[in-house]
Parts: structure tokens; C-alpha cells; sequence
């Protein structure tokens, strides 16, 4: 479970399961980013994840929350078949965009004026 930060940007590259424990860990390993750091910009990549239970749904709604409230805005990338299934019928979709790449990303940060 790897993460990067950059100009305001944090990506979580997810693991295979993101069960409980997974979820905690990340938490843990990431709460100082969100004190140190200015985060405009979340983004969830999925591409190695297979497996996702209610504690990865509730990471996503809680770093939302601390990203949005900042005016910013979160991403899922890489989603597979059984990960975009779980986040339709959970309605994540409602407060983050799929996005097929991190340059699409880009793209869209631009068009926002976020980067130049």
C-alpha cells in the first residue's frame, strides 16, 4: 500500500483487498498528510484491487469529507468490473468521478485551473 503526494495532490494506489485492516492502515499512515499538507485533490487508484468491503467505502466517504470541505475533489482511477460494481450500488459515485487515467485527471485539473 503505497501512497504520493504532490502540489496539493494525494494518490492512494490501493491494494489487492482493501478490507479493515487494510483501510486502518492507510488511515493511520496518511492522517499526518491531511495536518501537514494543503490537499485539493484525492485519488483512489484501483488498479491493483480485487476485493473492497464496507471499510473501503468508508475511507473514500471520510476523505472526502476532509477533501471537499477544502472545495476539492476526489477521483477513483483503474476502477475494474468488480470494484465499479461495489461503488455504483454504494452510490460512491455520487461524490467522486471514475476516471479512466491519471493524465484524464490531469486533464480535468487543468480545465479547472488547478495546474497551468
Amino acid at each position: 500500500m503505497v501512497y504520493e503526494v504532490a502540489n496539493g495532490v494525494l494518490i492512494y494506489y490501493l491494494p489487492e483487498e482493501l478490507d479493515h485492516y487494510a483501510a486502518d492502515m492507510l488511515k493511520r499512515k496518511t492522517a499526518h498528510v491531511f495536518d501537514e499538507e494543503e490537499i485539493r485533490y484525492l485519488i483512489f487508484d484501483f488498479s491493483k484491487t480485487q476485493f473492497m468491503d464496507s471499510s473501503g467505502i468508508g475511507l473514500i466517504t471520510g476523505r472526502f469529507r476532509m477533501v471537499h470541505d477544502k472545495g476539492g475533489c476526489v477521483y477513483a482511477v483503474h476502477v475494474n468490473e468488480t470494484i465499479d460494481r461495489i461503488l455504483l450500488m454504494s452510490g460512491i459515485y455520487r461524490i467522486l468521478k471514475k476516471m479512466d487515467s491519471l493524465d484524464a485527471i490531469k486533464k480535468e485539473m487543468v480545465k479547472g485551473g488547478y495546474y497551468e
